[in-house]
């Protein structure tokens, strides 16, 4: 018999100051259960001692007397492996879910962002077509929804599980999770300080959900051209630069031959955009032949990279554009190999980082020279200019 499984048992009732009696209540057990359990005569079922585990905010591992710091480096350990799952796919992949759902604890979540890590992994990556994930991914979404402490961090991983879900479970879960309006923190503050005519409030809120609906216009390009021409070159670089000339409107630029994503200018808070956009342009005029343009495009969208990649951690991006005239943009280092741009607010109003989007440089160099999805990069993927660019990319990984 385990000798902590009891002696565990017995301290957390007490510290609660709990009977046998009322305790075993509380389970649904008899009292003379809890008593062979404090006395090492049995242990609890298999499928009782989570629920005990629950009700006293205590790992299973707790129970049975395993260091707390070596648990949370265990769990650590899983969460950095996420990290690096292989982007085509790994069985790899359902072993970690399934270590990391039992290893997991709520009060590991808040750090480590549990399931929206994996969910967020998931969903950039070919690590979704891994066959039976989607089954662990069901196994495991309760668990986390119901303990993440994090309401962003929930929120998010919310939004990337239905996309990553099978159709058919696709009503229960918004039944269960979804609501008809959006009560979001943000939503409600905006309807109050309307509502009190305190206009220097709604302008933060303002600005940030223009922000927001710019950005997803100009940073979900991507997906745009999947659906309206995947093989049209033309209509896909006709479509690039309407949002260039939109995005270099918005911000009152002029684009150069060297610097056509850039302008020549220091990062903004539509680095993110740019940087796609850029690497959109590059691979179309690359395809048509405008071999030289491809790679200057190319360049100017390296050096935005790099410009984010090796800012100083808490540096602040601010908006050219008339249209969001206060609102900034903080990086901050998230993991060991990339970089987050965070959303940067007024702490009176909305204090903490609330939403964000990424740079990811091994996400760049795979478009660049290996994602199938980007095959027009291919008539530039042996040129030792372009290669050239590649590896600066892959430096920053």
């Amino acid at each position: 018999m385990n000798e902590y499984l009891g002696k565990n048992i017995r301290e957390l009732r007490k510290s609660k100051n709990l009977t046998q009696e009322q305790f075993a209540e509380s389970l649904g057990v008899s009292f003379q259960s809890v008593s062979r359990w404090e006395n090492c005569v049995t242990y609890p079922d298999v499928e009782m001692l989570p629920v005990i585990a629950r009700y006293f905010n205590v790992s299973t591992d707790y129970l049975f007397g395993i260091p707390e710091e070596e648990k949370k480096a265990r769990f650590k350990a899983l969460m950095s492996e996420v990290i690096d799952l292989p982007e085509d796919g790994s069985d790899r992949a359902i072993e970690i879910i399934r270590a990391v759902r039992n290893e997991y604890d709520a009060r590991f979540a808040e750090e480590n962002h549990t399931f929206g890590t994996l969910c967020g992994k998931l969903y950039c990556s070919d690590v979704k077509k891994t066959p039976g994930l989607k089954e662990e991914l069901k196994k495991s979404a309760d668990l986390f929804f119901a303990n993440d402490p994090d309401a962003v961090a929930k929120s998010l991983a919310i939004g990337d599980y239905v996309c990553l879900m099978d159709e058919k479970d696709v009503p229960a879960f918004l039944d269960k999770y979804a609501t008809d309006e959006d009560e979001t923190r943000d939503a409600m503050l905006y309807e109050r300080y309307l509502y009190l005519d305190q206009f220097d409030k709604v302008e933060i809120f303002r600005q940030k959900r223009l922000f927001k609906l710019l950005n997803e216009l100009l940073d979900g390009s991507l997906p745009w051209k999947e659906w309206r021409a995947p093989n049209d070159v033309n209509f896909a670089f006709w479509k690039n630069n309407i949002f260039l000339d939109f995005l270099h409107a918005l911000t009152n630029e002029t684009p150069t031959a060297d610097h056509p994503i850039t302008c020549g200018l220091k990062p903004d808070v539509f680095a993110s955009a740019r940087i796609i956009l850029g690497e959109l342009r590059s691979c179309y005029l690359a395809t048509l032949g405008r071999t030289d343009e491809a790679l200057q495009t190319m360049e100017d969208t390296v050096s935005l990279i790099e410009q984010i990649c090796t800012a100083p951690n808490g540096t602040i991006l601010e908006s050219r554009s008339p249209a969001l005239p206060t609102l900034t943009v903080k990086i901050e280092k998230r993991g060991n190999n990339w970089k987050e741009a965070m959303l940067y607010y007024s702490a009176d109003v909305a204090p903490g980082v609330r939403e964000a989007w990424s740079v990811f440089p091994k996400v760049d160099y795979g478009r660049m020279m290996t994602d199938p999805g980007w095959a027009w990069f291919d008539p530039v993927r042996k040129d030792p200019r372009f290669i050239a660019l590649a590896e600066r990319v892959k430096k920053l990984i």
